[in-house]
């Protein structure tokens, strides 16, 4: 067969598979059902986003709960702007936290299904470091959020006294310079019980010397 014999021959094929390739490329979204990869882990990561703002609310609500009433914090623009960012945060940890974890379930299942490979079990330790650290940085986000809303009732609390004056306090001794020393109320009563008796003594002092 001469030369051109054979690159007639070549262009007469190509030709015809030209005539049978179409644009019909799969994508993600015209993929076969069969051909269509299953979800290994069947994760809803929108309920899951939801269900971790759930949680990060209901943890620091519990936290600051005892510290701050709702009322405060409702009527406070600032503290209640910071509760939802505090919020947001804490919710990020705890979706980080439930990915990782999602994803070691998944790894330990395929490695019970007998695909095991070295470098899945250097993954699976790397991942459980991610998840003890996503709980030690957890409990010690809630311990200084709580701090913090510590901090902000005492300045309420310097700024109402301020405002409303010593008389304000709840419970606590007026000095002679004015200043007033705020004490719970067993430390009161005894206070109270040792000026008495200071009071006394000195009224008996002044008895004897007249």
């Amino acid at each position: 067969m001469k030369l051109k014999e054979e690159r007639d021959i070549l262009e007469e094929l190509l030709n015809e598979a030209s005539d049978k390739i179409t644009d019909d490329v799969p994508t993600p979204g015209n993929i076969p059902e069969e051909l269509q990869g299953k979800p290994i882990m069947g994760i809803d990561f929108t309920e899951l986003k939801n269900q971790c703002n759930k949680e990060a609310r209901i943890m620091i609500n519990d936290a600051i709960g005892f510290i701050l009433p709702p009322e405060m914090i409702k009527d406070n623009k600032y503290i209640a702007n910071k509760l939802e960012v505090d919020i947001m945060s804490l919710a990020g940890m705890i979706y980080q936290l439930k990915v990782n974890e999602a994803m070691q379930q998944a790894m330990m299942e395929e490695v019970d299904r007998g695909f095991m490979q070295a470098r899945m079990f250097e993954v699976f330790s790397g991942l459980s470091k991610t998840v003890i650290e996503i709980n030690k940085q957890l409990l010690g986000t809630v311990e200084a959020i709580k701090s913090t809303y510590k901090s902000i009732k005492e300045d309420i609390r310097e700024k109402q006294t301020d405002a409303l004056g010593p008389a304000s306090s709840p419970a606590g001794i007026t000095q002679g310079d004015g200043s007033v020393i705020t004490m719970g109320t067993k430390e009161l009563i005894n206070s109270v019980k040792n000026i008495s008796r200071e009071n006394s003594r000195k009224i008996d002092d002044v008895k004897e010397v007249s």
